[in-house]
């Protein structure tokens, strides 16, 4: 059986084909200090496809609660139901590309610095 660090380097970049088993969720829970219920909440529903690249946003979201959405992640998600924009998979400021969200420190462009929560008011200047 694949260790919790293989498990947690697969939930990391949203692979989670096999999805990870109940005691790897446990053993992740205690790393993340979360617990294993609610890091099962977190995994896309069974059937669901994920889309690995390019990781996408809503500007417009993360603005209100800064972390990334799993169902930006989801193959049949194209936009955000919410607010009614088409997902991000770049700054609109600079076309950098979105790294992977463990990286997202400080919530902002890495080439230019704008703020993920105001990249949605660029599109409707």
């Amino acid at each position: 059986m694949p260790s919790a660090g293989f498990a947690y380097a697969r939930w990391e970049k949203f692979y989670h084909n096999p999805f990870p088993s109940r005691q790897q969720l446990e053993a992740i829970a205690v790393l993340m200090g979360v617990d294993a219920d609610r890091l099962a909440q977190m995994l896309p529903p069974e059937g669901v496809g994920m889309k690995h690249e390019p990781i996408r946003l809503c500007g417009a979201c993360y603005g209100e609660v800064p972390c990334h959405k799993i169902e930006w992640q989801f193959k049949t998600t194209q936009m955000c139901e919410k607010h009614k924009l088409s997902l991000l998979s770049e700054c609109p400021k600079c076309g950098a590309r979105f790294k992977i969200p463990a990286l997202w420190v400080d919530g902002w462009c890495q080439r230019c610095f704008i703020e993920f929560g105001n990249m949605s008011k660029l599109l409707c200047i």
